[in-house]
């Protein structure tokens, strides 16, 4: 049995602030061995319930954050941008489940830790379908094009929330809980570890009862960038559209074709990565 891992890292327990996750900080040392240890804690949770088979997908920033060194050694890891599918890259059929490990709210969620969408210094707002969706959502849509569902995910209490509106059958690990943006109560790394090893065997054993997270056919995709410029920069690309100057819209055929153009986006002038 297959398990695709998708590891972010602001959800991840101890982490409170940008310093911690950016590579040239000093606490950036301390939590990327934290986001490694618990992924670790989420395949030792999946092997008990009968997983066999490891794919992680290193999903925060330039994507060189996991320790190999120190990542289970069953596991297959993904790393390093630009990739097709971003934070899902190395996702197919052939995956039973999917975990989200150390994610976050999407842009502009009150009372949320680090909250951001992909492009974390010019998003607004994203939406499918006309609704408002983060990073766990997006993601969660790309692997249901697979027919890959979703079962487990971890981070702060606000985006337990958030995760429950989208995918209520979800396991769901709280691993420190929100004061501000920036500060929050945090479970200890082995706690939270802890609990994600028991959650993880938990959702496999309730595999039956996971769905997928397909939204209708055509998917329409709508993203509110901060600044006009940001949207103009990919306005050539075919088939986008520009609306009241600062949002982009794109109606594609499958969760996968918005993918592609998201990409392209992404990719777009002076847009940079930053998940």
């Amino acid at each position: 049995m297959k398990i695709f891992i998708s590891a972010d890292i602001e959800g991840v327990a101890g982490i409170t602030n940008w310093e911690h996750v950016r590579m040239q900080e000093p606490e950036y040392a301390f939590a990327r061995r934290w986001m490694t240890e618990e992924v670790n804690a989420a395949i030792e949770g999946a092997r008990e319930a009968g997983a066999t088979e490891f794919t992680v997908t290193d999903s925060h920033s330039s994507m060189y954050n996991i320790m190999p060194d120190y990542l289970d050694k069953d596991a297959l890891l993904v790393r390093g941008s630009p990739r097709p599918l971003f934070q899902m890259e190395g996702i197919d059929e052939t995956f039973k489940a999917v975990f989200l490990i150390g994610y976050h709210c999407m842009a502009g969620t009150p009372q949320a830790l680090l909250c951001h969408s992909h492009l974390g210094d010019i998003v607004y707002e994203m939406r499918l379908n006309g609704i408002p969706i983060g990073e766990a959502a997006y993601n969660a849509a790309v692997a249901g094009a697979f027919r890959v569902p979703v079962i487990l995910t971890t981070g702060d209490n606000t985006y337990a929330k958030e995760v429950e509106r989208f995918l209520p059958w979800t396991e769901r690990v709280i691993t420190k809980w929100a004061i501000t943006q920036w500060s929050a109560k945090n479970l200890s790394p082995i706690a939270s570890q802890e609990k994600i090893k028991a959650a993880a065997k938990k959702a496999l054993t309730r595999l039956v009862e996971m769905e997928l997270f397909s939204p209708s056919l055509p998917v329409r995709f709508e993203v509110d960038f901060t600044h006009p410029i940001h949207a103009q920069l990919a306005s050539d690309i075919p088939g986008v559209e520009i609306i009241g100057g600062r949002t982009l819209g794109y109606t594609g055929k499958s969760m996968l074709a918005v993918n592609r153009i998201w990409r392209l986006i992404i990719n777009s002038g002076q847009n940079r990565l930053s998940v």
